[in-house]
């Protein structure tokens, strides 16, 4: 499968926030380590929200979808969280189009887009113990699975994949911004939340890709 109809996309981005809300106790576990525990709840609001309002609307464009999508989460989940969630799924929005369909360079694009954005938004880089250790590599792993001509199942795989990889380097890593760097050594060994939160939506992306590709193929045999 080489694109995503806004349909596909909608139910995608509605596993994401299942996800979410099913990871919220672990997510508040490594939160009430390292910060100041509120980031599984916040993610679980956010994420409820968004569930709600994809269920209660119908998209037939791309890009107004993802926007919508990124507005849900700062109107829903307030705080430092919800700007930077935000940020993800809406500081890419001119890579996409305004149509039915979006193929793997346009998600690559988007993607990268959103996190330069958070770099830009939240003068924070790859490194510094925070949700960018799994964003980075995971939207270099899109770029390059882009360059390789891939499909789309493969290439969210290489994104999860460096995604969890950037989740385990992190825990080696002493937070140096936000909250938790308020917590100096004991940050040392814990992953850091955000970075978690972001490995389980590329997981969820991947996860639906694979559904979408399953249900498309047995809509073929029924018209065999």
């Amino acid at each position: 499968m080489r694109e995503l109809t806004v349909s596909m996309l909608q139910d995608i981005f509605k596993h994401v926030a299942d996800t979410i809300i099913q990871n919220e106790p672990y997510l508040t576990e490594i939160d009430n380590v390292i910060g100041d525990g509120d980031h599984g709840t916040g993610m679980k609001r956010g994420f409820t929200a968004l569930g709600k309002m994809l269920d209660s609307k119908e998209f037939t464009d791309v890009n107004e979808l993802c926007g919508a999508v990124g507005m849900e989460l700062l109107r829903s989940m307030g705080g430092a969280s919800g700007v930077i969630f935000c940020t993800m799924f809406f500081g890419g929005l001119d890579c996409l189009p305004h149509g039915e369909k979006a193929g793997l360079s346009e998600l690559a694009a988007y993607f990268t887009a959103g996190e330069a954005a958070i770099e830009k938004r939240g003068k924070a880089k790859p490194g510094q113990k925070t949700m960018l250790d799994a964003l980075y590599p995971a939207v270099h792993a899109l770029k390059a699975a882009d360059e390789q001509g891939v499909e789309l199942e493969e290439a969210f795989r290489m994104a999860y994949e460096a995604a969890l990889e950037g989740v385990e380097a992190s825990k080696a890593m002493q937070s140096r911004v936000g909250r938790s760097k308020n917590f100096h050594e004991a940050t040392i060994g814990w992953p850091d939340p955000g970075a978690v939160s972001t490995s389980l939506i590329f997981k969820a992306f991947l996860e639906g890709i694979i559904s979408c590709g399953e249900r498309e193929v047995d809509h073929e045999k029924n018209y065999q």
